[in-house]
């Protein structure tokens, strides 16, 4: 097993063993000598209240989002989330999917895995809970992964969230490969020590826990609107304000980053058609509602 941690500034922390339960006490040694470092790294980000942003300026608003997370810069499969990818602009949130640069893939993404494109993330600074969350989204017209999604509750708690015995939720609010025009809506519970794209301990198993649907529309002709509906005891999925999928809240009780990010799923769809990039996802607005009751914009 290989646990990898890359942080923003170059630094690596590598720790190779073939079993990791002999491994265990060395690398919680080895934890509890880094996390002074991981604490440098690493917000304290409130509970947000009702939110809406329509993304007219023309930058980022830094104080609601990041368009750099320290623990997730790609994933090793073949990809870096790149800041210039990122704009506000038109009226909206755009994320771009593209080829990497030669400038790059320098000896450092080389040898994280980040080998052959650069696409793009913007997380909110802070988290949420239970409510509506809605957004008005145009896909890429390419076999990119354009996703709206709920995770790291633990991005605060490194002492948790890099040791074993807890867990990291994952709400999928979609997944949308636009050229396909497949939408997924799926929940995961990935089991600690997680660090994102490199390394979690497992996953649990959860009952009903995705749905894929063939859309009757091309999610990269227009813009459609995506909401959830998180409650206590449910969670409930729509596209353009009717129900698409609906399973019982069993295990997802902790406050979530809102994320927006396009990526490559190798092991999933295969490689998009490298002749099809650039490509852009677009998000007119996002808007938060809390309570039990879903909201319509």
């Amino acid at each position: 097993m290989v646990l990898e941690f890359v942080f923003g500034n170059g630094f690596l922390i590598k720790y190779v063993s073939d079993d990791f339960k002999k491994a265990k006490p060395k690398f919680m040694k080895a934890f509890k000598i880094l996390l002074p470092i991981f604490l440098a790294f690493v917000s304290c980000p409130g509970v947000a209240d009702e939110w809406r942003d329509d993304f007219n300026g023309s930058s980022l608003d830094e104080s609601a989002w990041s368009d750099w997370v320290w623990s997730f810069q790609g994933r090793r499969a073949g990809f870096l989330f790149a800041r210039d990818n990122v704009a506000v602009s038109n009226g909206c949130l755009n994320l771009t999917a593209r080829l990497m640069r030669e400038d790059e893939k320098t000896v450092e993404n080389l040898r994280r895995g980040f080998t052959t494109y650069a696409t793009s993330l913007v997380r909110s600074q802070k988290k949420f809970h239970y409510g509506y969350f809605e957004c008005r989204a145009k896909t890429m017209n390419s076999k990119v992964c354009n996703a709206f999604w709920l995770y790291d509750p633990l991005s605060d708690k490194p002492e948790k969230k890099f040791r074993i015995g807890d867990y990291s939720e994952e709400i999928d609010i979609f997944e949308i490969f636009g050229s396909l025009k497949d939408w997924y809506g799926t929940v995961h519970c990935l089991k600690t020590p997680y660090l994102e794209g490199i390394a979690y301990a497992g996953m649990e198993k959860l009952p009903n826990k995705s749905k894929k649907i063939a859309l009757d529309f091309d999610p990269s002709a227009d813009f459609h609107v995506y909401g959830f509906l998180w409650t206590e005891k449910e969670l409930v999925w729509y596209i353009d304000g009717k129900e698409v999928f609906r399973r019982e809240n069993d295990r997802f009780h902790r406050p979530l980053h809102v994320t927006f990010d396009c990526e490559i799923m190798y092991s999933w769809v295969g490689e998009p058609d490298k002749s099809s990039l650039p490509q852009i996802f677009s998000i007119d607005w996002f808007k938060y509602t809390p309570g039990q009751v879903a909201g319509r914009h």
